[in-house]
């Protein structure tokens, strides 16, 4: 509907009232994770989002950028580009591949702090191991030593009951295709009030204002990108309505409970786990180790041959989502354990 309004009458007068639909989808949001709506820009998607922190940090030589081996791209190798231009130096983390412990995953960043670290990039839920790193305590030691946290919740908003405030990031950014369910190429960029003025935009359109000082307020500086799709960005607002019937905290309880039963049922037909058993390390994302070379076609002929989507990413990966059922969780098991056979 909200597309169709805007196809036939694009002009200025009917798309006026996109604006204040925009703002209500900003606000929508903002309440859901606990922060202020001045502290959100609404951007394309989570690879644009990364790449405005990673490339709009003032960051130069004698600087280091600390990093997850697992993060995705953007948040990973994005890094080196900046990185070969300004000067600063970036380092990777490497987590243990069966972690034990929430002390275990801490202790495996701090250990690397040092006093030339200005910048902690993260993932809260890996897309290639499942592992969740605990958010909370690496914010806490990084704050204590003075570095700026940024963490890329794609595998989490929308999945997960997120209070960015309590959590105490500096940035985050997600997509609203994924998890949240929403419209494609819409997704958020938060930035903590007191870290807005450290970021600089990576592109200025028309409505960022005739000087250097920008007429936008707080974060939306960071969505100055020229004609965006109206309609998706007023869906996502419709989105979060939807959210809110359902309540985030009875999604996060479902996507637990449909991950624990998958997980559990690919020990039980004797696949061996990349993401951990344990509900406190890991999260929606679920997967299992298959002989070198397999993943591709395994998740082929899941498809193929018992409807479940799944991607040979790290293993085979399957994400229950809300939507999925307690017989779509044992489809898929029982489906690799039909094809283990073969």
């Amino acid at each position: 509907m909200l597309t169709a309004d805007i196809d036939r009458d694009c002009s200025f007068d009917n798309r006026a009232k996109f604006s204040g639909l925009l703002e209500a989808s900003r606000n929508a949001v903002a309440a859901q994770l606990n922060v202020s709506p001045r502290e959100l820009a609404l951007v394309p998607i989570t690879s644009e989002a990364n790449n405005i922190v990673n490339g709009g940090l003032s960051l130069g030589r004698g600087d280091e950028v600390l990093l997850w081996d697992q993060n995705h791209p953007t948040n990973n190798v994005a890094w080196d580009v900046r990185a070969s231009r300004f000067g600063f130096a970036v380092k990777r983390v490497t987590t243990p591949s069966s972690p034990t412990g929430v002390d275990e995953l801490v202790t495996a960043f701090t250990d690397h702090f040092t006093d030339r670290t200005r910048v902690l990039a993260l993932t809260h839920v890996s897309n290639v191991s499942g592992v969740r790193l605990p958010v909370a305590e690496l914010v806490e030691a990084a704050h204590a030593r003075g570095i700026f946290v940024h963490m890329d919740g794609a595998q989490v908003w929308g999945a997960m009951d997120l209070d960015l405030r309590a959590l105490g990031v500096d940035a985050f950014t997600a997509s609203a295709h994924k998890w949240y369910m929403g419209p494609k190429e819409v997704g958020l960029l938060y930035v903590r009030e007191a870290h807005i003025q450290d970021i600089w935009p990576s592109i200025v359109a028309p409505g960022w204002g005739d000087s250097a000082e920008t007429r936008l307020e707080g974060a939306r500086k960071l969505e100055s990108f020229g004609q965006r799709d109206d309609a998706a960005l007023a869906a996502l607002g419709v989105t979060a309505g939807i959210h809110d019937t359902i309540g985030p905290r009875r999604i996060e309880k479902r996507t637990e409970a449909l991950s624990q039963r998958l997980k559990q049922g690919m020990q039980d037909i004797g696949l061996d786990l990349v993401t951990p058993m344990d509900p406190a390390l890991s999260f929606g994302v679920c997967i299992a180790r298959v002989p070198a070379g397999q993943a591709g076609e395994i998740s082929r002929r899941l498809y193929a041959e018992f409807g479940i989507a799944g991607a040979a990413t790290g293993g085979m990966r399957l994400c229950p989502a809300i939507y999925n059922t307690v017989e779509h969780v044992d489809r898929a098991i029982e489906g690799l354990r039909q094809l283990g056979k073969c």
